[in-house]
């Protein structure tokens, strides 16, 4: 009588186990390496560089009130505003910023809107054809504290002949000490983590 043999069972059982334990600790690298994501971020210094434009990216109202400030403040003399939303208009700008007389005037006289950009590269895109036709030969880089690790390769790829200043902008609502506690931040972070992984194999494959 044939013998029935049970190795084609084990060998999958202990395939299963492996693709368990393989994907645990991708798990398992995807979260230190978000938790050192996130520990790591770029924190303003008290003065940026002096740099020939200020290039801020949209996505929160921080962003572009920084942006206003440094312009101000004499960090440049122009300053783009890339990714504005369709219709937004520099009155609106001014009236949903709650801006005072000086901002107000610094918005009008030094500050370009762009409304075609729908990316960070689109950002970026926009950001060479300005410096461009501006003959701008470094720019300060404004944008969330999270996104400044990416947008900065992907700034630097596109711009190489450009000096890239950063200045990072760290939202309200984002606590660096509970931002595991709350569902939003968390997954915001674990996208834009798994972004800038992207990116850098790509800049570093």
């Amino acid at each position: 009588m044939a013998r029935v043999t049970h190795s084609a069972p084990r060998r999958l059982r202990h395939f299963g186990k492996r693709l368990m334990i393989a994907f645990g600790l991708l798990v398992f690298s995807f979260v230190t390496g978000l938790q050192y994501f996130v520990l790591t971020l770029p924190k303003a210094d008290d003065r940026p560089p002096a740099s020939d434009g200020i290039v801020v990216i949209t996505g929160g109202q921080q962003r572009l009130g920084t942006g206003l400030a440094l312009l101000k403040d004499g960090i440049a003399k122009k300053m783009l505003v890339s990714g504005v939303g369709r219709g937004v208009t520099k009155a609106i700008l001014a009236e949903e910023l709650e801006l005072d007389r000086p901002s107000r005037e610094a918005l009008e006289c030094c500050v370009e809107l762009e409304f075609e950009a729908g990316d960070t590269r689109g950002n970026a895109r926009a950001a060479r054809k300005w410096a461009a036709e501006n003959k701008l030969n470094s720019l300060l880089l404004v944008t969330a504290n999270y996104h400044l690790p990416r947008a900065t390769l992907i700034f630097q790829s596109q711009l190489d002949d450009i000096i890239i200043h950063v200045w990072p902008v760290s939202p309200n609502d984002f606590d660096p000490k509970t931002w595991w506690a709350d569902p939003s931040i968390l997954r915001l972070l674990g996208r834009e983590f798994a972004k800038y992984l992207t990116e850098y194999v790509r800049h570093n494959g």
